[in-house]
């Protein structure tokens, strides 16, 4: 019966991939369709390289899936209570893994919640770490082209080439999302919604309440995946999608005029005034359980990281001021950290030289702007993304102190970042000249 149901399951992913390839192939321009065997083949190369020698959070997580695919096969009636379950018995497997071989996490911890989903993918892939990783890289990738086919269908004077660099070229955005990890199904998340958020926003309205109900329930649950895999990178961007969609309607409705200036005045007045009722309706315990959850964090981090290239122990404590204070140079250290000479590893030397690129393409962008060249995104947009790629930072620089965690975390906001700084028109031309422009 599982072998029965595991090969239907495959021969319906693998034909709905084959459809969708070939849809994609035949409706795009010439770009687009040029790049999407390309970024196919070069995820997929990412995809087996990072399968290979998985890591064993990635060992564990799987081991733990298939003993929640094992209680759902003993008796599939009771699907719902073993979703809804924190504790669990493991097996053989799990016992070479743990010391003590029982899974007690919290509802909503992150891990727990990714271990469902792969308990459930488990039905297609019968447990196969390989397949696994598989299916979820190519998920990420169908996300993240979709968002890339939006920008260039509701923007058409953008560069393209900045999304088709941002979301499947870059190295270690493709790396860190092509396979069995947490950021694979965020970053995929994130770029689904966008890119059902944006046309509904900006593009022309279409006819149909079916097409329009099923976006809703696409968007509804890609929120629901980010929120419950980690809700303080997810709350952010949704706060930030709001204040976009009441910025669009004031501007449709006429209530404010479509220039940058007034446009950014409202999106600033709208920021400051959510994060003002969020924090008079949380009130001083939900600042210090933040407080003490960013500080928690940090320490754990650090106490893993001392014979390794790590951030200096904050010295301050944890309090919602001091962390307010200290969140600017958090935010620079996730951008520059490492530097080349911090550490002569491999890894550390490329993330070193990735972060010279990126600190390269800031400053192009800053002469851009001064010289009034600096893209055609929406201000409001721009603002906004920039505001969830500086949050996104700064919090990931306060709790994390391991450099080599620290530049994977930031690969959720990394994306995001080089689509805003390559949206300049020197950025285009360089892209222009890589084959990446119209």
């Amino acid at each position: 019966m599982t072998i029965l149901v595991a090969i239907s399951l495959n021969v319906l992913l693998i034909s709905a991939l084959l459809w969708w390839l070939r849809a994609q192939y035949r409706q795009h321009d010439a770009l687009l369709r040029r790049w999407l065997l390309p970024a196919l083949g070069w995820r997929l190369l990412l995809t087996a390289l990072s399968s290979a020698r998985p890591g064993p959070d990635a060992l564990a997580a799987n081991a733990w899936s298939r003993v929640l695919t094992a209680l759902f096969w003993k008796n599939p009636t009771h699907a719902l209570r073993i979703w809804q379950s924190t504790f669990f018995q493991g097996n053989s497997e799990t016992a070479s893994l743990y010391k003590v071989n029982t899974l007690l996490l919290y509802k909503w911890s992150n891990t727990l919640f990714f271990i469902k989903l792969l308990a459930a993918l488990n039905l297609a892939t019968t447990g196969l770490l390989w397949l696994n990783a598989l299916y979820l890289s190519l998920g990420c990738l169908v996300a993240c082209w979709s968002l890339v086919q939006a920008l260039a269908r509701v923007w058409p004077a953008a560069p393209r080439g900045a999304a088709i660099v941002a979301f499947l070229l870059w190295p270690t955005v493709v790396w860190w999302t092509a396979g069995f990890t947490k950021e694979t199904l965020l970053v995929g998340t994130a770029a689904g919604l966008l890119a059902l958020v944006l046309p509904a926003l900006y593009g022309p309205r279409r006819a149909g309440v079916w097409p329009a109900m099923g976006r809703w329930a696409g968007g509804l649950l890609l929120a629901w995946v980010m929120v419950r895999m980690r809700y303080f990178f997810a709350l952010p961007l949704l706060g930030c999608l709001l204040v976009l969609a009441a910025v669009r309607l004031a501007t449709q409705r006429g209530w404010l005029r479509p220039h940058w200036r007034p446009q950014l005045a409202t999106t600033a007045l709208l920021l400051l005034g959510g994060a003002g009722t969020i924090v008079l309706l949380g009130g001083p315990t939900m600042l210090d359980f933040f407080s003490f959850q960013v500080e928690n964090s940090f320490s754990l981090n650090l106490l893993g990281s001392l014979s390794q290239p790590h951030l200096a122990a904050h010295a301050w404590p944890a309090t919602p001021t001091q962390v307010l204070r200290h969140a600017p140079l958090a935010a620079g250290q996730v951008l520059v950290r490492p530097w080349l000479g911090e550490s002569a590893a491999p890894l550390y030397v490329g993330a070193a030289l990735e972060n010279g690129a990126l600190g390269a393409l800031v400053l192009v962008a800053l002469v851009a702007v001064w010289r009034g060249r600096a893209g055609r995104l929406p201000s409001a947009l721009v603002a906004l993304l920039l505001v969830y790629c500086l949050l996104l930072a700064a919090f990931i620089g306060l709790s994390t102190a391991n450099l080599g965690t620290l530049n994977r975390y930031r690969v959720v906001l990394l994306p995001w970042l080089l689509l805003l700084l390559l949206q300049n028109d020197y950025a285009r031309a360089a892209l222009r000249r890589l084959g990446l422009g119209a």
